[in-house]
């Protein structure tokens, strides 16, 4: 669990932050209302807090001293203030404040849970910086680094191809325009024949005055431009926008793929990308097993317990399947009880041992309910041979799953 500071001597705007972010975010909120509990909490968590508020005003430090003496810890701060922002902008400059906010009632604290919300999330997340200015590049590395997230470093567009090679998970490209080798317009050509705008991020940095490059640069899939000379807060205000526009896209996909009671792919998800998974491997010549599993006896279950009870059966379905079952899988929740497993290169004899294990697992399994002890088991059924269409394997696995079925249940059966 994280851990945050907040540091402000009013108690009621204290409580109301601690409050607010203890209830949106799982994290440890730790409350100091002098310069000297800080220091108490700081030393106790040996300054790992992955984000610090801080109340510039304190008894025992009334003019902001409290900032440096945190940014000895290197952690992200924001600054609480009632006074304006020029004046502390100024007075606070690179000491690891990554923003500003103004106490002026509950927008102030919304906001100032957003901030801590990016915060947290950036932990992990990569941006990587194209420029052929060391000093740019020195400059932005810091910035990106002070805002907890990791910075790669390439001096043309060129190398950033090979970066993003060998990480393609990175979430934000900020390039130049003019650079050696392979500049700005170029490398943003290069990168969106590969990855979409909802998958990565592109921001421009230029100092060219010609109105013209930015229009060029949407053209080819820029998201964002910003002439430098821009100002920290602009910095973090245009990460913060596109890591958010990026999330929300995830997060659309995720719903769209995901089956929300289980947290397992769909089976709109098992359709689109089970085929390619299929198809590759019958290309291939690939061992490839299809598995349909359902729930023995549901009906008597949500007849007996309830549907809330039911969906905590199928909701065990899925940490049961996932405790055992992890490389070269597509797990998917068909619908109802019924749920769908993709394997992929393992052989016949490791694919019987896998569900043996399973379906034990589920006859030894006892689920702990409000309505007293639950347990039941499972019929299994699987392909293996390969057909003219992955639905058919999947035809072929239900035919199976009716003769586990008929033939008693709680068994695996194969073809």
């Amino acid at each position: 669990m994280k851990n945050i500071l907040i540091v402000e001597d009013s108690r009621s705007i204290a409580s109301a932050l601690h409050a607010l972010l203890s209830k949106e975010l799982n994290c440890n909120c730790v409350v100091a209302h002098t310069q000297k509990e800080a220091s108490t909490a700081l030393l106790k968590y040996k300054g790992k807090f992955c984000v610090a508020l801080l109340d510039l005003g304190l008894p025992d430090a009334p003019s902001g001293e409290i900032v440096d003496f945190v940014t000895k810890f290197d952690i992200p701060t924001v600054i609480l203030t009632g006074s304006t922002l020029e004046e502390d902008e100024t007075k606070f400059r690179n000491k690891h404040i990554v923003d500003y906010v103004i106490k002026d009632g509950i927008y102030s604290f919304n906001y100032a849970l957003s901030v801590v919300k990016r915060i947290v999330s950036n932990y992990g997340q990569k941006v990587l910086v194209v420029d052929d200015s060391k000093t740019f590049l020195t400059k932005a590395s810091d910035l990106i680094k002070r805002y907890k997230l990791t910075a790669f470093l390439a001096n043309n567009g060129e190398e950033a191809l090979n970066v993003l090679e060998e990480h393609p998970d990175i979430k934000i490209v900020l390039t130049d325009y003019n650079m050696p080798i392979l500049d700005g317009l170029e490398l943003t050509r290069k990168i969106r024949k590969k990855y979409s705008k909802d998958e990565l991020s592109i921001i421009v940095t230029s100092s060219s005055e010609n109105k013209r490059i930015p229009s060029k640069f949407l053209k080819y899939g820029a998201n964002d431009f910003l002439y430098k000379g821009f100002t920290e807060e602009e910095f973090y205000a245009r990460l913060s926008a596109n890591l958010e526009i990026l999330e929300l896209f995830e997060d659309v996909k995720k719903q769209a793929n995901v089956d929300h009671l289980t947290g397992l792919y769909n089976r709109r998800y098992l359709f689109n990308h089970g085929i390619a998974m299929y198809e590759i491997a019958k290309k291939q010549n690939n061992d490839f097993a299809v598995v349909i599993i359902d729930i023995d006896k549901f009906k008597n279950i949500n007849d007996s317990y309830g549907h809330d009870i039911g969906d905590i059966a199928i909701e065990e379905v899925a940490k049961v399947l996932t405790s055992n079952i992890k490389d070269n899988t597509l797990i998917s929740r068909l619908g109802g009880e019924e749920f769908c497993i993709l394997l992929e290169n393992r052989d016949n004899q490791e694919v019987k041992t896998l569900l043996e294990k399973i379906r034990k697992a589920f006859e030894d399994n006892i689920i702990q309910t409000s309505k007293g002890e639950l347990s039941y088991t499972v019929s299994i059924g699987c392909s293996f041979k390969f057909k003219e269409s992955l639905d058919e394997m999947i035809q072929d696995a239900d035919d199976c799953l009716y003769n586990a079925k008929d033939g008693g249940r709680n068994q695996v059966q194969y073809k």
